[in-house]
């Protein structure tokens, strides 16, 4: 048996994920969690995880507005982006010197951030559904940040 003697059992935190390619034969209990998707960026595995949970996309939070900017030759070309690039990489490298390892976001993910993400070797969960996320808050007593500023 896999339930303790002296433990309560909520049947919540039980979960089927139906995985393509095989057969019933092959179905095993996890001890854990699992979520049928992929993991962005380059880092696939991750052992003593510091998690941080938002549930906005990872992304710059800039607004965006609609104009005509006249770029007259490279310099001002590789100087349009800079300062917004700058930022999410501060606002990264600020997650990075916390101690975190792991960032799950309950939105998309942006290529810059996807990026630099990867340049400081952090695993990006990306989770669709709002249950799931509330789910692996509760299992490692995290809180989930409304905001990533």
């Amino acid at each position: 048996s896999i339930l303790p003697q002296k433990a309560t059992f909520n049947v919540d935190n039980v979960r089927v994920a139906k995985i393509l390619g095989s057969g019933i034969h092959s179905s095993e209990v996890v001890q854990g969690m699992v979520f049928k998707r992929e993991v962005e960026g380059d880092i696939k595995a991750l052992k003593d995880a510091k998690i941080v949970a938002f549930s906005c996309p990872l992304d710059s939070m800039a607004t965006e507005t609609k104009g005509t900017v006249l770029i007259r030759n490279a310099a001002e070309l590789k100087s349009f982006s800079k300062g917004e690039e700058e930022h999410l990489e501060k606002q990264i490298k600020a997650i990075v010197d916390a101690g975190v390892n792991c960032i799950v976001t309950g939105g998309k993910v942006a290529e810059m951030a996807l990026h630099f993400c990867n340049k400081y070797n952090i695993l990006v969960v990306r989770l669709n559904s709002k249950f799931d996320l509330r789910r692996l808050c509760r299992s490692v007593g995290a809180t989930i940040l409304p905001k990533f500023t």
